[in-house]
């Protein structure tokens, strides 16, 4: 085995994160061949990379090849500590650790720079010491290929290679493709066959299989199933739940709610505190009404149930299933299984009033 730690003990100034991400992270994923055991007790392994915090070695995928061939060709039996020219990391075998009696902890990195001198290792494909204060737009511009190249080989189409955020490198499923200008942040995680369209937000939310995000979307700790149809200019939050093949349409804000399978809402809503059944309709303009001055409350709407346009629900309120409700309605008690509710004043039409209220101004 080979094995592999990250001097902590004097890291780059600033705490330097790319991509969300420390670069002991990186290092693990640069370095694939290795493994990063926790630290300090184990020595099983043939030899040890020790890396300093604050120095990140970039190197191709030459590089890579080369130096793991070189591993290969080593006894772990013979003490011996190399280092690439720069020193931007050592290698030294487990008879050399052992023979030192070498504590693999913070400082070990400036102890075997000041112990005994490191024999150069030679490479045709050198690595390169990159310090992330001097120099922190190398090291993210070969992160960012090696996102390109991680999605890619995953079959996830990147339709900007120069546009787009990927924090880590977290799960996204086969045949997706992520769009210019789209930010993927915190735990999240996208299924297979789905469509991110430009400028769309998520953080710390599941996307599920075959689902299209349309632009401008902003989606944070929410989870969405499976085929189901987002935005544009959507915002989900705060736990909120899109079932099975539900839609979601422009301007509408979704927070700590259930949209039930098949349901839609389509056009400039807010649904708050909400459980929306299957199969709803909600229509343009409507706003449950959540809060009343000193705490949330619930509104719950069952299956198949119409909601007109412009309406208001002020919870607590339950709509029952298959009951209608008509536009423009300020709903405040419950509404009956399949019954149609009107809560609006009659129109009164008062014949003349423009023409006296300007005779008046004149």
């Amino acid at each position: 085995m080979i094995a592999a730690t990250v001097d902590r003990s004097r890291p780059a100034r600033g705490g330097f994160f790319f991509r969300d991400r420390d670069l002991a992270f990186w290092l693990a994923r640069f370095f694939p061949f290795c493994d990063f055991p926790p630290l300090p007790q184990r020595d099983d392994f043939d030899s040890i990379f020790v890396f300093d915090a604050a120095v990140f070695p970039l190197g191709s995928e030459a590089s890579k090849r080369e130096l793991r061939n070189w591993l290969k060709g080593q006894d772990a039996a013979e003490p011996w500590l190399v280092a690439p020219a720069g020193t931007p990391f050592f290698i030294a075998s487990r008879a050399f650790i052992r023979e030192r009696k070498i504590s693999i902890k913070p400082g070990v990195f400036k102890g075997l720079q000041t112990g005994k001198k490191a024999a150069p290792l030679v490479l045709r494909h050198p690595y390169v010491a990159c310090r992330p204060e001097a120099d922190p737009r190398r090291i993210e511009s070969a992160i960012i290929d090696f996102q390109v190249d991680y999605l890619q080989k995953n079959g996830v189409h990147i339709e900007d290679y120069g546009r787009f955020y990927l924090a880590g490198l977290m799960p996204i499923g086969k045949n997706t493709r992520i769009a210019s200008g789209v930010v993927l942040k915190g735990e999240t995680t996208i299924g297979k066959n789905a469509s991110i369209f430009p400028n769309c937000y998520i953080e710390n939310s599941h996307i599920g299989d075959g689902c299209i995000i349309l632009p401008g979307s902003v989606i944070c700790d929410s989870i969405v199933e499976n085929n189901v149809q987002l935005g544009p200019y959507c915002h989900l939050r705060n736990g909120s739940l899109v079932k099975k093949g539900a839609k979601i349409g422009n301007f509408v804000e979704m927070k700590k709610s259930l949209l039930g399978a098949g349901s839609k809402a389509m056009h400039l809503s807010y649904i708050g505190d909400a459980r929306v059944g299957k199969k709803v309709n909600i229509g343009a303009g409507t706003i449950t009404c959540n809060y009343d001055g000193e705490k949330k409350n619930s509104t719950i709407i069952g299956d198949h149930v119409f909601i007109g346009s412009g309406t208001e629900l002020v919870a607590p309120v339950t709509i029952h299933n298959d009951a209608y409700v008509a536009a423009g309605s300020t709903i405040t008690e419950n509404v009956p299984k399949n019954a149609l509710a009107v809560a609006r004043q009659r129109q009164r039409n008062i014949v003349d009033w423009v023409l006296r209220k300007r005779k008046k101004k004149t």
